[in-house]
């Protein structure tokens, strides 16, 4: 009998069976039970959490003939039958990865008209739907709009945000989130104990969970790729290290004392044995992130560093807690730094053992008061307090009526429909609009890159939309309103849409904030003190 991976044998027969997505599968079965089915649903996510899997069970139970109490698919009747075997002609699987053409979205359409040989509902569901074309997509959104009573889309995504808002507003949305940690360890616990699979010890599963990242097909893969080195499905920290290369938690803990402790040698000579043991520099880093987290977390709980095996909690009697942060900080900002270099496994050891020496460091300028805390917290206070706006004593809301401007109506637009605005941002005004008349006439242009946002504000019916809009905003009869689309060439000197010339204005804007942090007088005193420059400035949105 051939091996069957864990991802497609454990994979759910229930709602309940979904890990980490009660808030999707309890509102689909109350759907079922309740009968109040749509024609359209969109689920979307990150790979791995159960998009595919939700939109499996959810048509099985709308073709089931015999639901179970609960909604779920009873699993004997025809329908289920059929399902389960892969020859079912009523429950369509496209993946719109390899199937994106608009042929192929007008050979399911020829299709639909059909009614399904048995049962209600004829069901088609398309995978990964952001990577049908743009064509494809002006061909199914009709049918998605205004589908036959007997068929019901549910499409899948791991990128919602590059689907047109047609087709958003034309499903119920279901947002599946990541699994948590907590909940994937369960989850391998009860396979492990099923599969008679042992760990050496709790750890070594929650590393495993932890390079899931909360994907539970990705850590089940994970899993299997862990048990091909085993013997007898015991799974100890060499097979775990071997087969995932990654750093040993042991190694981990040793490298994190001998940074607080500042052995800046034997820092090195540890990575440099992590690095010729085929550990990449990246998980190297990522463990160590990880491990400084959760020592973070617990630095109240001695007992809880001890337990986990985190850290002797004597060892974080001569460390400030501000000192621990700032070692995680510095590691998290530079990490980019490091993997983006031209010798990652050199600039990862340096790195290291900058950190294990940051003490030597600032002793060379600092005085003693700045000795003493590795971060003046003054100092950064004071920074921030410098470029930070003059509150004033009393604040005094006034009300002020917009003026009817195309910004104006744009910003009214986005409170209703934000869709709408969005899509009319990716144009602009060819001609400044005049209120004084009683008739108004509006030409809006789209460069030719943004025609496909042209096409669907020309639809009729969206912008008949957009003249009801228009008409109310500007206090006029929709008689009143002329609005004219228009595709501009590149012989429009100067035009720009609304969207490139926000970005643009954003862009000045920060470098113009950035330019007066650093003349700062408290910005260059802190430069003098630390005898450093900053590689990067982040600045907070407004």
């Amino acid at each position: 009998m051939t091996y069957q991976v864990l991802a497609r044998k454990w994979r759910p027969k229930r709602f309940q069976d979904v890990i980490g997505q009660k808030h999707v599968t309890v509102s689909l079965q109350n759907a079922i039970q309740r009968g109040s089915i749509g024609h359209a649903y969109l689920l979307t996510g990150t790979r791995g959490i159960g998009k595919t899997t939700v939109a499996r069970l959810f048509a099985k139970a709308l073709r089931c003939l015999n639901l179970t109490d609960d909604g779920n698919p009873c699993e004997k009747c025809e329908c289920c039958q059929d399902f389960e075997t892969g020859t079912s002609m009523n429950i369509m699987e496209i993946d719109g990865a390899s199937n994106n053409g608009v042929d192929n979205v007008r050979e399911l359409i020829g299709n639909i008209q059909y009614f399904p040989t048995i049962g209600k509902y004829k069901v088609y569901i398309i995978d990964e739907v952001h990577m049908l074309s743009t064509n494809a997509f002006n061909a199914l959104l009709k049918t998605l709009e205004e589908p036959p009573a007997h068929v019901i889309f549910i499409i899948a995504t791991t990128e919602p945000q590059k689907l047109l808002g047609t087709v958003l507003s034309r499903c119920i949305r279901f947002d599946l989130r990541n699994v948590s940690l907590n909940e994937l360890q369960n989850h391998i616990q009860k396979i492990a104990k099923v599969e008679g699979i042992s760990f050496q010890n709790e750890l070594l599963l929650q590393q495993i969970c932890r390079q899931g990242k909360g994907s539970v097909r990705d850590t089940l893969s994970l899993l299997d790729q862990v048990l091909s080195f085993c013997q007898d499905g015991k799974i100890g920290e060499e097979e775990v290290v071997l087969s995932l290369g990654i750093a040993r938690l042991s190694a981990i803990r040793e490298l994190t004392e001998m940074i607080f402790t500042g052995d800046s040698r034997a820092v090195s000579r540890l990575v440099l044995s992590l690095l010729a043991e085929n550990t990449p520099p990246q998980n190297i880093a990522l463990a160590l992130t990880e491990h400084l987290y959760d020592v973070i977390n617990h630095l109240d709980q001695p007992e809880q560093l001890k337990s986990r095996q985190l850290l002797d909690p004597e060892l974080l009697n001569d460390y400030t807690t501000a000192e621990i942060f700032w070692i995680f900080e510095s590691l998290s900002k530079e990490i980019n730094w490091v993997l983006g270099s031209i010798d990652p496994e050199k600039t990862l050891e340096i790195l290291l053992q900058k950190l294990s020496l940051r003490r030597e460091f600032f002793e060379v300028t600092a005085s003693p008061q700045v000795k003493k805390k590795i971060i003046s917290a003054p100092i950064v206070e004071k920074i921030q307090e410098a470029v930070r706006p003059q509150e004033t004593q009393k604040e005094v809301k006034v009300e002020v009526k917009a003026p009817h401007t195309w910004e104006g109506f744009l910003d009214h637009v986005s409170k209703i429909a934000q869709a709408t605005a969005n899509n009319l941002e990716q144009g602009n005004l060819l001609s400044v609009i005049n209120t004084k008349g009683t008739h108004i006439n509006i030409s809006l242009g789209f460069e030719k890159g943004n025609s496909v946002f042209f096409d669907h504000l020309n639809d009729p019916e969206t912008k008949s939309r957009i003249e009801d809009y228009l008409a109310s905003y500007f206090e006029r009869e929709k008689s009143q309103i002329h609005l004219d689309l228009t595709v501009v060439g590149k012989d429009v000197e100067g035009f720009v849409s609304v969207a490139e010339k926000k970005t643009l204005d954003e862009e000045e804007e920060n470098a113009r904030r950035t330019r007066e942090f650093v003349n700062q007088p408290l910005f260059q005193e802190a430069k003098k003190i630390f005898n450093s420059d900053f590689d990067k400035i982040v600045l907070n949105k407004k």
